[in-house]
């Protein structure tokens, strides 16, 4: 546990830092990735979710682990979790294709900074609320969280010291 100690706050200090690309970039990328754009699509600049802590649904958020918890970056240019590696993941592009479905273009990495480039991925997220949501890649993956504020959860997410990043 103290190794997680000492590396949540350097995920989050990474999290906090990630700067999301420029749109023509973002264009790039899904172009890249094979996908074309739904003709009733739209493109928005982020998902309707509030930054902070998001724990899988099937776990309490007292029980949440690096395993299960994962943050929303407070400028909603994406996501980072705590699993080993620890890792980022950057919406590139966010296409609304519904009243509360999202086609994302992301890329995700590890927070070790390897020399790879990112891989580039699809995935569709249902928005069922500001604090809930559940996403599926193309791979078939699927994954269901929701968000939990900063004091339900265990004693090492309570006491990272990330400023105002979440409540």
């Amino acid at each position: 546990m103290k190794t997680m100690t000492a590396i949540a706050p350097l995920v989050l200090s990474g999290l906090l830092g990630c700067q999301p690309g420029s749109a023509g970039a973002a264009a790039e990328v899904a172009a890249s990735a094979g996908e074309a754009p739904a003709a009733e699509a739209r493109v928005v600049d982020r998902l309707p979710l509030q930054p902070g802590y998001y724990v899988s649904t099937d776990t309490p958020c007292a029980k949440a682990s690096n395993a299960s918890l994962h943050v929303m970056r407070e400028d909603g240019s994406g996501y980072g979790g705590y699993t080993t590696p620890p890792y980022f993941c950057r919406f590139v592009r966010i296409e609304q294709t519904g009243p509360s479905s999202y086609r994302v273009t992301e890329t995700c990495e590890s927070a070790y900074g390897d020399d790879e480039e990112a891989p580039v991925s699809v995935s569709s997220y249902e928005i069922s609320s500001r604090t809930s949501y559940r996403a599926k890649n193309g791979d078939g993956w699927e994954s269901s969280s929701r968000r939990c504020p900063r004091r339900e959860l265990p004693a090492l997410w309570r006491e990272s010291d990330i400023g105002d990043f979440v409540d």
